[in-house]
């Protein structure tokens, strides 16, 4: 007698149901991490790969005429902006930049919308843990002095203290400050492996005030404070704002310049801090220790008659110290935007 085959109970359909959704559970996420592994591995050889790339063009164009600055690549919606473009296998991340110094080094930061990876000009590997919302060309290290000192008609030779030994107060240095810019520097100090210099010449031939009542006012000053010593006659316990930032605009596209957070400290205006700096005002004790060398006021025009210091005179609200044309250091009332303009003050390690 045959036996009648029988099929599966509902309890047994629901334990194989069961059974495989817990399978699906284990093998999805291991799928999901082989399928994000091998995405992220693939993402990190085309980032090898632009770095390749770059330093082939580096090796290119050292056998025409070499490189005389610096070259970025611009990578938008998976392509090459403009001209400039590398030779690269394969697909191109959605967005990022590749920069090659003029000596070589080569800096990344690409995006594929899910990840970033930078590295930065002197790094040998990749960091592909960097934040995707801020995906940018690491920080560029700072040049030293001898890496920016150049030679032309007023500096003919590099002073050895570049490197070695300790800079005489007016050592002369011909120093790029960007790419194919170079301005001429007086040393002011040497300490702690760091020269302070002043440029031979204000920034430009234009004059400002040391602060406008505009800017008075915004740094939260008060009109009754503005009017201390006599009606709109200014006060000068904010700082030399509007001088600063003048300064720092003119001299923002000095990009060999490293960027620093300069602290002024002053008995009427306190501490101020100026961040991401590429230059800075002298002081007046720094002036004062410089002042019996004709090179410190040098080469000023008719206007300007001399340049602004960062520091305010103490006794008089409306007052700060100023460089005169003729080599005396003196004071100006603070809104005289006609006669005085800025000197750039830079500060280089060796």
């Amino acid at each position: 007698m045959k036996s009648k085959r029988r099929g599966f109970t509902l309890i047994e359909l629901l334990a194989v149901i069961v059974i495989l959704a817990i399978i699906a559970l284990i093998a999805v996420p291991v799928i999901m991490n082989i399928i994000t592994s091998a995405r992220k591995s693939a993402f990190e050889d085309t980032a090898y790969g632009l770095i390749s790339a770059g330093e082939m063009y580096y090796a290119q164009a050292l056998l025409e005429n070499g490189m005389t600055s610096d070259v970025e690549f611009t990578i938008t919606d998976g392509e090459f902006v403009g001209t400039n473009k590398l030779e690269v296998k394969g697909a191109l991340p959605s967005s990022g930049s590749i920069k090659v110094t003029r000596d070589g080094k080569v800096a990344l930061a690409i995006s594929n919308g899910a990840m970033c990876i930078t590295k930065g000009y002197d790094d040998s590997k990749i960091d592909p843990e960097a934040d995707v919302d801020n995906c940018v060309l690491p920080a560029e290290p700072a040049k030293t002095l001898s890496e920016l000192a150049k030679t032309n008609d007023f500096a003919t030779s590099v002073d050895a203290c570049a490197t070695t030994g300790t800079c005489a107060v007016g050592t002369k240095f011909a120093i790029e400050v960007a790419p194919g810019n170079i301005q001429n520097f007086y040393v002011v100090s040497d300490a702690s492996n760091k020269v302070t210099l002043i440029m031979d010449k204000n920034v430009d031939e234009n004059t400002v005030a040391w602060i406008t009542k505009t800017d008075y006012l915004a740094a939260g000053g008060t009109e009754a404070e503005w009017d201390t010593e006599c009606d709109e006659c200014g006060n000068n316990n904010k700082g030399p704002i509007t001088a600063l930032n003048y300064l720092e605009s003119q001299t923002s596209s000095w990009t060999y310049i490293a960027p620093q957070d300069y602290t002024l400290t002053d008995s009427k205006y306190g501490t101020m801090t100026r961040t991401n700096a590429r230059a800075r005002m002298l002081t007046e004790t720094e002036v004062n220790a410089i002042i019996s060398n004709d090179w410190s006021y040098g080469n000023l025009a008719m206007p300007p008659y001399g340049y602004w210091t960062s520091s305010a005179y103490a006794d008089i609200a409306i007052s700060a110290w100023r460089v005169y044309r003729v080599g005396r250091v003196d004071i100006g009332d603070v809104i005289i935007d006609d006669s005085y303009g800025v000197r750039p003050v830079i500060e280089i390690s060796k």
